[in-house]
Order: C-alpha cells, then sequence, then structure tokens
C-alpha cells in the first residue's frame, strides 16, 4: 500500500495533445498502456472475496491493534487507517476488494532491459505510484497472468480497497483494430506495423454514426495527401465501387493508367486537357 499514489481518478490530463481550452483525457493507467512504448504486458487483477467477511476481519483486526497501542504507537496508526477504511465502507456502502496490478516487459539484451526498467518505472511514477521491481516470485506472477490462472496468484501480492479506486488502475485504451465490416481499405499499425483493415465510412454509415462519406484530408505539401488518396481509390475500385475523380494536378493519372492497362480500356479512363486535346 506504501507504493500506491495518494489519490487515484478515473481519468488525467494528457498534456502533449491539451491546450488552454481543451482537454485530451486518457486513463490513469495509460502511462503503463499504450504510453508504455515497449513490449510489455499490464496485468490487471481484482479479487472479489465475501466482502462482508473481509470487514469483520478488519474489525477484529482493529481491535486488537488497539489493545497493543500502548506496546507501539504503529499499530495505533495502523488502527486509525483501518478505521478509516471501515468507515469509507460502511458509510457509503463499498464493497471490499483485493486489486493488484504488474508490468511485465522483456528485453534481447541486458542493455536494452536495464533501459526498459528505467522506463517502467519512470511512467509508475507519472501515477505518482513507487516502483517496485519484483526479484523474488516473478516466475508465479508470470504463471498466474496466463489466462485461466489467476486462482494460483499470491494473495500476499494484493492490496485492499474499493471497486471504484481499483477500476481507476484499469487502462481503458486500446491499440488499433481492425473492422469486423468485410469492406474498407488496408493500413498498418503505426507502432507494430501489424496490418489492418478499416471501415472509415461505410459500416459507421449503416450504424448512423455518419450521415454520408465525405473525407477531408488535411496536410502540408508533400505530407502524402495524394498517396493516401491513390491508396483509397485503388482499394474502394477493387472492392466493387464506381470511382469519378476530379483530378487538378494529375495525381492519379498514373493509377487510372495502370486500371486502364489492366482491365484492356473497359476501366481507368482519364480526361485532360492538353494543347492538341483540350477539353470543350
Amino acid at each position: 500500500v506504501d507504493d500506491l499514489p495518494s489519490q487515484v481518478a478515473t481519468d488525467s490530463r494528457y498534456e502533449k495533445l491539451s491546450t488552454d481550452r481543451s482537454d485530451c483525457r486518457l486513463s490513469f493507467a495509460a502511462p503503463v498502456g499504450l504510453l508504455l512504448s515497449c513490449n510489455h504486458l499490464y496485468n490487471q487483477y481484482i479479487f472479489i472475496d465475501d466482502s462482508a467477511l473481509n470487514l469483520k476481519l478488519f474489525e477484529r483486526q482493529s481491535r486488537n491493534m488497539h489493545s497493543l497501542s500502548r506496546y507501539s504507537r504503529a499499530n495505533q496508526i495502523n488502527k486509525e487507517w483501518v478505521e478509516r477504511y471501515l468507515n469509507e465502507a460502511h458509510s457509503y456502502g463499498l464493497t471490499s476488494v483485493r486489486c493488484h496490478c504488474n508490468v511485465m516487459a522483456w528485453a534481447e539484451t541486458r542493455e536494452e532491459l536495464a533501459r526498459i526498467k528505467n522506463d517502467a518505472g519512470s511512467s509508475l511514477a507519472l501515477m505518482e505510484c513507487k516502483p517496485r521491481h519484483n526479484t523474488i516470485d516473478t516466475p508465479t506472477l508470470f504463471g498466474a497472468g496466463i489466462p485461466g490462472n489467476e486462482a494460483d496468484f499470491p494473495s500476499e501480492e494484493s492490496f485492499y480497497t474499493f471497486i471504484g479506486q481499483a477500476l481507476c488502475f484499469f487502462t481503458e485504451e486500446t491499440n488499433y483494430k481492425s473492422s469486423l465490416s468485410p469492406f474498407g481499405i488496408k493500413m498498418t499499425d503505426r507502432l507494430t506495423g501489424k496490418p489492418l483493415q478499416l471501415d472509415l465510412s461505410d459500416l459507421p454509415m449503416k450504424k448512423g454514426i455518419i450521415t454520408n462519406r465525405n473525407k477531408f484530408i488535411l496536410g502540408p505539401s508533400g505530407s502524402g495527401k495524394s498517396f493516401f488518396t491513390n491508396h483509397m481509390v485503388r482499394q474502394y475500385y477493387e472492392q466493387g465501387s464506381h470511382v469519378l475523380l476530379v483530378d487538378t494536378g494529375n495525381s492519379y493519372e498514373g493509377l487510372c493508367n495502370l486500371i486502364h492497362r489492366r482491365t484492356q480500356g473497359e476501366d481507368g479512363i482519364y480526361f485532360t486537357y492538353t494543347e492538341e486535346n483540350p477539353i470543350s
């Protein structure tokens, strides 16, 4: 418990994408999620025991500490902390649970592992958590992290809290995922290079999320606007879409010529102005 922050929240402000007028909110545990730029696993556990039994055990513990307070001031201090926990539980009807979270990272070399160790510790520090590098029961924690092995988790590695506070340690952000729609365009995950298929307009339109398929592509010169549009238009055409382009810079003439040759002149018709053949 000494390693935990004094307070938690459901989300926190991400300064890099926030401005004076707007906030970009990420989950409280985002620093150890996608913001931690190394191969890692963030394991999150909530053990829902018998809450009433837990509170009875804390009541007994509080009385024992009160009895032993004359021998050590630490017992009196711990008794006050337990009393505060019990007061919160009874006043607001909160459920007592056990929680545990850990970050598992790996590397090919010792030098890289040392760097990752520092990065993970810094990410935990952003959550106001005190990094504690486990070197004793790492194999046990690894085994308990395998789906289905949660029952083998060592109980001494968990701490008591309430459900609301435990959920604050969950990461809400996920990595890029392929759309369920069979229609879409092929993209890549910017972090891992994993190929993905995204339906940017048709599925959202069917679900009523959007009312049209308009796209606004904004970027400075040389940023890849025409490259992306060529990529999108080609894949839309290959999936049976009818495409009409108004091209002011001949950015799509090469794609049209490619399709024109492949279809032996049936598709890829490109009308353009030349001095010999002006468009009238």
